[in-house]
């Protein structure tokens, strides 16, 4: 064989592969790695949006998926949805008209999203890792209801968002972005308005303890509410 024939054979079989790689974002299922099962599928997800934003979803054992995705419409009272598992392949179907899959692929697992009335056997809107939250964050990550204990809003009832990064996003006033930390007994919210809560959880219940812009910490407190995570 001639050494022009071997380097051109060479380049063939290069380009073979890498378009072998690339003919299709999103692998067969079953074809990379072993299929995903509902005890795999169950807990909190990190994911990103077509924008490379961050969020989570929480997807309990009967079938219902929370995410505190909050640049919609409802802002940090998050979307909700349903889940199943088909083929070995994690199927999210958003009220929103979204459908996010997870699937095991080259990079572990794989997130690929349809806009709605975009044709799920095409390319779909966006693509890219999906990570399982298994650390302490995964206790905490999610949407959360509780009543406000400022009382310009009379007890109202309010949103909180929390993602497994450390932002926190509220439903209320108008400046509603913060963060989140761990504490010995809880965690700690910092909104960017000077609110600052504490959630403790005791057994199945948690509450929140707030403290209202320029109040010290170690004074009483504004106001101490049950919270709850939205769960269904």
């Amino acid at each position: 064989m001639s050494l022009m024939k071997y380097f051109a054979l060479i380049s063939l079989s290069a380009i073979g592969i890498f378009c072998g790689a690339c003919a299709s974002p999103r692998p067969a299922s079953g074809t990379i790695a072993t299929e995903i099962t509902r005890d795999v599928a169950e807990g909190t997800w990190a994911l990103t949006d077509s924008e490379n934003g961050l969020f989570n979803v929480n997807l309990l054992n009967d079938g219902v998926a929370i995410s505190n995705w909050c640049k919609g419409a409802d802002g940090a009272k998050g979307e909700h949805g349903t889940w199943k598992i088909d083929e070995g392949v994690l199927v999210m179907n958003w009220t929103d008209g979204w459908l996010d899959v997870i699937q095991l692929g080259h990079i572990g697992f794989e997130k690929y999203s349809y806009a709605p009335r975009v044709n799920r056997q095409g390319p779909p809107t966006s693509f890219g890792q999906a990570v399982k939250v298994l650390n302490y964050s995964a206790q905490w990550a999610g949407v959360w209801k509780t009543r406000s204990a400022d009382p310009a809003y009379n007890n109202q009832s309010f949103y909180i968002c929390l993602q497994s990064n450390g932002a926190a996003m509220k439903s209320i006033d108008a400046i509603n972005t913060g963060c989140w930390q761990k504490q010995q007994d809880g965690i700690a919210i910092y909104f960017s308005d000077g609110w600052y809560m504490m959630l403790v959880r005791d057994g199945e219940n948690v509450q929140a303890t707030s403290w209202a812009p320029g109040v010290a910490r170690t004074a009483a407190p504004t106001g101490t509410c049950p919270i709850a995570q939205v769960l269904e």
